[in-house]
């Protein structure tokens, strides 16, 4: 299973990923017979209550190379510092900090704890995720010098031109922010990228220079991402043969993520959505994404539509869901 999963996403995750998980044409050039698409037109046979055998992993990740090609293609989505240049290269990894504080100083990154995690980066506005190994100092630990004043709520990480956005300070600390440096063992073209945990990637601000800590009347709201991209699902598949057979089992794969609210089930329908069979993914954490295997034998010859979708824990369901067809001998 893990060649299988290693070859689809170094393969199709650059085009999959920036494919929402509603009805779209062909995704990539995967080779495998399966296309999600609007097939509304089409016939299909119908399982109802489908049942097949469900996994899923948090820590699948995204190449870095994907990861690399999507901080300069979703400009404004995940990556939060407009005209990025894929060739830029940071020599070093000095943060200065400073505003509401007793003294400002200078961080070298590269002098810190270092520590890796696996998150997740999704897009503001688009279908874009990233599940990525990253790299980094904690925000905390850069500001563990910063003796600022009480009334202190809010953090602002800026780029050289002044770039940023306001965050809450306590939000930040809470959700262990940090200062990425890496993306799978690779430096990040930027030098480094701002990552907060369970937050819209329109935070994640691009080659980071300035920490400014200010004390706000009302500390700034966070944004959340946009309503028709939560509980968002995408398959992307392993089928390797041009045509099924009947009693041949096919096996599909994706994701699914919510940014900001884990993932407590993925559910599939045979019928259209006219009925939906559900599998917990039980312990699922908001910060990674969710990824899926589902198995399904058919038993009868015909042309099958398999649609997937997501809920969380707060009870939201995926707006629209992915569809992919396939066909039986």
């Amino acid at each position: 299973m893990k060649k299988d999963m290693k070859k689809v996403l170094s393969g199709a995750a650059g085009a999959a990923m920036l494919v929402s998980g509603a009805a779209q044409t062909a995704v990539a050039e995967t080779g495998y017979d399966v296309a999600v698409k609007d097939a509304s037109a089409a016939a299909f046979n119908k399982v109802a209550n489908v049942e097949g055998a469900f996994a899923f992993d948090q820590d699948v990740v995204t190449p870095a190379d994907e990861v690399f090609s999507i901080f300069g293609t979703v400009v404004t989505g995940m990556c939060a510092k407009p005209d990025f240049a894929i060739g830029t290269e940071k020599t070093d990894y000095y943060v200065n900090v400073g505003g509401k504080i007793a003294k400002a100083y200078t961080v070298d990154l590269k002098q810190k704890k270092a520590e890796s995690r696996i998150l997740l980066c999704s897009c503001a506005t688009g279908a874009a995720t990233a599940n990525a190994q990253i790299t980094g100092v904690r925000l905390s630990d850069v500001l563990q010098l910063a003796e600022m004043d009480k009334d202190v709520n809010t953090v602002t990480v800026r780029t050289a031109d002044g770039y940023g956005l306001k965050l809450p300070l306590q939000y930040a600390l809470d959700k262990e922010a940090m200062i990425v440096y890496q993306v799978g063992g690779r430096d990040i073209p930027s030098g480094t990228q701002f990552w907060v945990p369970e937050t819209d990637a329109k935070y994640f601000t691009r080659d980071v220079v300035d920490i400014e800590l200010t004390a706000e009347a009302e500390a700034p709201e966070v944004e959340q991402r946009d309503e028709a991209l939560r509980a968002e699902v995408a398959i992307m598949n392993t089928v390797e043969s041009k045509t099924l057979k009947a009693g041949e089992t096919v096996t599909f794969e994706g994701y699914a993520d919510d940014c900001g609210d884990a993932i407590a089930a993925v559910e599939f329908s045979l019928d259209g959505g006219e009925t939906w069979t559900s599998y917990e993914t039980a312990n699922a954490t908001a910060e990674k994404w969710v990824y899926w295997h589902f198995s399904y034998t058919p038993e009868t010859a015909g042309a099958y539509q398999l649609s997937v979708r997501a809920r969380t824990t707060d009870g939201n369901v995926s707006p629209l869901a992915a569809n992919v067809e396939f066909s039986v001998m």
